[in-house]
């Protein structure tokens, strides 16, 4: 889901928005700022993931490439040394003359049927292992020069995470959806002067407690982020009960 999605449909259950309207009018209502709305979803996907309740969203980071080196590594002490992602969601590499190049994300099968993996030039395409505890990342052509590889993708969101804007992607198992909508509506309405309708309360209350109780059962279900054109393959797949 992208994250103005998401406040479009928490500030139409508080009555801030009407149906038909889109993200150009949250600007044009007094009070509603995006840094605001922004920050307040920050800081309740925060709260929950104190609680383990996890949401993933989409992150941009950047690595230096190497020539002759096809593979790199991603986790704590690897080549690109941050959160191991579950997902890759796009990539590019920028050039000397700072031009964007696409770089395609594939799938296992499509990297595997490539016949000469040992081809060189520049990347123009992408397949992402999530192995644990270093993701691996595998590059074609193999680099020939030094240039930067661009890459967002999907990551938990923890205490010490932020969303850049709100074009941002979160991602979560379908019985999270009212939960995140409901409890999202009860938090931005008493800033921006709305009186919380009770019915919003009741359902953002119970829906809360519906995922904190399975959460502390140890039954909180699987999040299964798949590759695309894996078909079946587990690779991809997150417990969040394993952390991986």
């Amino acid at each position: 889901m992208i994250v103005s999605d998401l406040i479009r449909a928490s500030l139409r259950k508080i009555g801030a928005l009407s149906l038909g309207e889109g993200v150009l009018d949250i600007e044009e209502i007094p009070g509603l700022v995006y840094t605001d709305l922004l920050q307040t979803l920050q800081v309740m996907l925060r709260s929950w993931a104190q609680h383990k309740i996890m949401v993933f969203a989409s992150t941009k980071e950047s690595v230096s490439l190497v020539p002759s080196q096809s593979l790199y590594t991603w986790g704590t002490n690897g080549n690109i040394n941050s959160d191991r992602p579950h997902k890759v969601l796009n990539a590019f590499i920028r050039d000397s003359n700072n031009s964007d190049n696409y770089v395609n994300i594939i799938s296992e099968n499509e990297y595997n049927n490539i016949a000469n993996k040992s081809t060189q030039g520049r990347p123009s395409s992408l397949f992402y292992h999530p192995k644990f505890p270093l993701g691996n990342i595998y590059l074609y052509p193999t680099p020939q020069i030094s240039e930067s590889l661009f890459l967002t993708s999907l990551k938990p969101f923890t205490e010490t995470s932020s969303i850049d804007d709100i074009s941002a992607t979160i991602s979560f198992p379908p019985n999270y959806e009212e939960a995140i909508i409901y409890n999202y509506a009860v938090r931005i309405a008493p800033e921006n002067g709305i009186s919380v309708p009770n019915e919003v309360m009741m359902i953002a209350d119970s829906s809360y407690r519906d995922l904190t109780g399975l959460n502390s059962s140890n039954q909180i279900e699987p999040i299964r982020l798949s590759i695309p054109g894996c078909g079946n393959s587990t690779y991809g797949r997150y417990d969040i009960n394993r952390g991986y």
